[in-house]
């Protein structure tokens, strides 16, 4: 009669040495890589959250009210508004505005006018030279790189170490 083989149960075991090669190479190249890749962060300051003033703090009457410095970003071009009012085209802050949907700084053709928007912005420093914030409003449609330009033109000031209006806070909406 012929011979019977008998297999045995012969249970390999898993080589997990090529897997432990490949990582081991990946990971110098992944350290690597992470030096090339360069994270931006931009410093902005978001809206208080509260109520209004308590009444067990009274308020000072030498306190000056807050200015609300406000730029809305638009279509048609750059509104700045300080405590609630437009400033007229031209950035005359004795004159009244005409017009309440015309911009201040108007578009050229289809760039935002910001050196305008920086004159202004300084003239409206030198008047109020203690005034720190600025609110940063745009329409839905606006592109991103539009608002992080007005507000790289917000902060800058007239010599690199003086900022003119360091604190900028991001609002929803549009007026």
């Amino acid at each position: 009669m012929g011979k019977k083989i008998r297999q045995e149960d012969a249970t390999e075991e898993i080589n997990i040495m090529p897997l432990m090669n490949i990582i081991m190479l990946l990971i110098p190249f992944l350290i690597m890589s992470t030096e090339f890749i360069k994270i931006g962060v931009i410093n902005v300051a978001a809206p208080k959250i509260g109520g209004g003033a308590s009444s067990s703090e009274p308020k000072k009457k030498d306190e000056k009210p807050p200015l609300n410095l406000t730029v809305s970003i638009t279509e048609k071009g750059l509104t700045i508004l300080t405590r609630g009012k437009k400033i007229p085209e031209g950035c005359d802050l004795k004159g009244e505005a005409t017009e309440a949907k015309l911009p201040t700084v108007k578009k050229i053709g289809d760039k935002h006018n910001l050196p305008v928007l920086k004159q202004c912005l300084q003239t409206i420093k030198e008047v109020f030279p203690d005034e720190r914030r600025i609110i940063i409003m745009a329409e839905p449609e606006i592109r991103y790189s539009n608002i992080i330009d007005v507000m790289d033109h917000s902060r800058e000031g007239k010599t690199a170490d003086k900022e003119m209006f360091p604190e900028v806070v991001l609002s929803a909406g549009v007026l």
